[in-house]
């Protein structure tokens, strides 16, 4: 049993009863409303108008009171309650909120002094809420009051300034407004909150859970991201006590995005009442000249072009990039890789390892012979790696962390130092024909570098045209070789290269 009335609230009670963003209580004469009647189950639960007090008592032991307030539209809610509390343990309230099914939503238990719930947005809709002794045998001696302060969402300062609940799958994800942030709430230890954006451009992304209250539990709270597909790119976890936690900036393309965050107590033992975050997505454009995750195997490489700088970073231990470059011709090329200093100069290690791998065309895979490999150090802005000669082809370059040393998730720009080379197979001394005078560049070579001598040996793109069977290596194959193409092309006998090496 219950005796409710309605009573507009003294100048005193407004920093109680209201955030700073949320409209006034509505003013209602103060009245006795007398015995108002049972309102012991839903089904006959009082009505509790919005952004107006309203007084009761838990009349006797097992007496609980329900009421019913609904939202017009999708909109801010925080219910506030106060009371002239006589002591912790007499005067203890366990408070429920129930959906139009009478599903509960969340259950606050050991409310004993003047509260405001988290403010959360709900959406349109007929909600309940339950007020019961939280000690059965127990109930409180004082009298309470509730306000359910309501502000529609056309007045937020953005559509996504709070969570809009239901939001638990993909399927019901509330849209997020890129880098404005977003409060939101657990209600339960089961409760998890999905959000999702779309871009337009390829950019930089980051996700921030903030804990400004301090009110996760012991055990904190898990933030992931999703791509469109999905599939989880980036995670992070909030421990207790911590401000907030940043699933660190990466490169994308444009697409669809989805956040998830959630509480990672299992149960009811490990709850405490509803717990307040705030989520903010930041995003940065950027052109194809930036990492685009994820891009962690060869079949998703971002494309790289010879002499012109790529920009990434590693988001974790495990990540990996790769970048795809083809070269349309034999080239001469060095990796570059260049980083800031870190703010802390005491940090060292070699963070990054770049490897260049040959792509086999026929097989499909890379080849096992790296083209070229770097260690860049922490301490070290710009790292080159020798420079090597390679044919025309496909080419996959991988930057991973070194795996035993100091991790770093600075960024990094990465370059493929090319020079392009272009020669005729078998005209090793690049006259434009192919004759003795060949074969003598070709044997006169071989010669000294069997006697380890290294000065005026076939080098660049003079090798690559002697190295007839593209080996690697010059030797008497390739000179057998050249003399049989030379002495078909005198006899008349139609012939190619491909006819000379089989």
């Amino acid at each position: 049993m219950k005796t409710a009335k309605q009573k507009r609230f003294a100048a005193i009670f407004a920093g109680m009863l209201c955030i700073s963003c949320l409209s006034a209580p509505l003013a209602v004469d103060a009245e006795s409303a007398g015995t108002a009647g049972e309102n012991d189950t839903i089904a006959t639960a009082e009505e509790l108008p919005l952004n107006t007090a309203v007084s009761g008592d838990i009349s006797a032991k097992g007496d609980v009171d329900f009421y019913q307030f609904t939202l017009p539209e999708d909109g801010l809610l925080q219910v506030s309650m106060i009371a002239d509390w006589v002591s912790d343990f007499g005067d203890s309230y366990r408070i429920t909120f129930y959906d139009a099914g009478g599903s509960e939503i969340s259950q606050d238990d050991y409310v004993h002094s003047n509260t405001q719930f988290p403010a959360n947005g709900w959406t349109a809709g007929v909600y309940y809420l339950s007020l019961a002794p939280y000690y059965a045998d127990y109930p409180p001696a004082s009298t309470y009051t509730l306000t359910a302060n309501f502000t529609p969402k056309s007045q937020w300062e953005s559509d996504s300034t709070y969570e809009l609940e239901p939001n638990d799958s993909f399927s019901n994800a509330n849209a997020l407004t890129l880098s404005a942030p977003c409060r939101g709430v657990f209600h339960n230890y089961q409760d998890t909150d999905y959000y999702t954006f779309t871009t337009d451009q390829p950019g930089k992304l980051s996700v921030t859970l903030g804990d400004e209250t301090q009110s996760s539990g012991y055990l904190g709270w898990s933030l992931f991201l999703y791509n469109g597909d999905r599939e989880q790119i980036g995670k992070t976890e909030l421990t207790q006590g911590t401000a907030s936690v940043t699933i660190p900036e990466q490169g994308f393309d444009p697409g669809t995005f989805y956040i998830q965050v959630k509480t990672n107590a299992m149960t009811n033992v490990n709850w405490s009442g509803a717990e307040q975050y705030t989520l903010t997505a930041d995003f940065t454009p950027t052109d194809s000249t930036y990492e685009s995750e994820p891009n962690d195997s060869t079949s998703r490489a971002d494309v790289m072009l010879p002499n012109t700088p790529v920009s990434g970073k590693l988001s974790d231990e495990s990540d990996v990039d790769y970048y795809k470059v083809t070269l349309d011709s034999a080239a001469q090329f060095s990796l570059c890789l260049e980083h800031a200093l870190p703010d802390d100069l005491s940090s060292s290690g070699t963070p990054w390892t770049v490897t260049c791998y040959p792509f086999d065309e026929k097989t499909g895979t890379l080849r096992e012979d790296k083209a070229v490999t770097l260690d860049a150090a922490l301490g070290k802005t710009k790292t080159e790696s020798e420079t090597v000669l390679v044919r025309g082809g496909t080419y996959y370059v991988e930057v991973r962390h070194k795996g035993y040393d100091g991790f770093s998730d600075l960024e990094y720009t990465l370059t493929m130092q090319a020079e392009m080379l272009t020669y005729t197979k078998g005209d090793a001394n690049a006259d434009g024909s192919i004759d003795s005078t060949d074969v003598f560049e070709m044997m006169y070579s071989c010669a000294k570098k069997a006697v380890g001598r290294t000065d005026d040996l076939l080098d660049g793109a003079d090798f690559l045209a002697a190295d007839i069977d593209e080996n690697d290596t010059l030797d008497s194959t390739d000179i057998f070789y050249e003399m049989l193409y030379i002495a078909s092309k005198g006899a008349g006998v139609p012939v190619d290269w491909d006819s000379i090496v089989k």
